[in-house]
């Protein structure tokens, strides 16, 4: 794991740690593990789609150039916006409530260049992770969940190569993270990388 400049973190208040990766990269287990590891509470950019706007067609809003802003997540930004104070606040969509803990571990899949949501985040931790091996881990989890035909199979490649390829680059994510992560280290070796940085 490479690390850049970081300024001091106040350890007295929340910082808040943002997860960003392509999909396949493995933020939602990085973030529940870390979150148990350091006792945190935890943020999923997911759980906020229902009561979210995003495009409908990912690969068109991305030929189009238009920003990141057009992912308007006011609740989730509320929500982060809350527990920087030191104050908890309830989960809008699952009802639970989420304390300000030392470590807000954040699933921030676009990390700071989201500026709504990534105006909270203190360090920012991008995944690496070949493209091969996140489009295996795609393929699995999508297929196991919902199977599909060989023909459906190659389609969905076939769309990858042709048309989506382009989205899963993130060079701007690797740009602007305060530390790359290795994706192919394990989850404990991982979460060790991550608390070591964090003494």
């Amino acid at each position: 794991m490479q690390s850049k400049t970081l300024g001091s973190t106040n350890r007295m208040a929340t910082t808040i740690i943002g997860i960003s990766g392509i999909s396949g990269a493995g933020k939602t287990t990085l973030t529940r593990e870390l979150s148990k590891s350091l006792k945190a509470t935890s943020l999923f950019w997911d759980d906020f789609d229902d009561i979210s706007t995003s495009p409908d067609d990912y690969v068109a809003w991305y030929a189009s150039g238009q920003g990141r802003e057009i992912w308007d997540y006011p609740a989730l930004a509320r929500v982060l916006e809350t527990l920087k104070r030191g104050k908890v606040t309830k989960h809008p969509v699952l009802h639970h409530l989420l304390k300000p803990t030392q470590y807000v571990i954040f699933d921030a899949p676009m990390g700071r260049l989201h500026q709504q949501t990534g105006t909270y985040i203190d360090l920012w931790v991008h995944i690496d992770i070949p493209l091969d091996v996140a489009l295996a881990r795609r393929t699995i989890r999508d297929f196991e969940k919902d199977p599909r035909s060989v023909p459906e199979l190659l389609e969905d490649l076939q769309y990858y190569l042709n048309h989506s390829r382009n989205l899963f680059l993130a060079d701007e994510e690797k740009k602007g993270a305060d530390w790359i992560l290795d994706g192919m280290f394990s989850i404990e070796e991982q979460i060790g990388v991550i608390k070591t940085k964090l003494i």
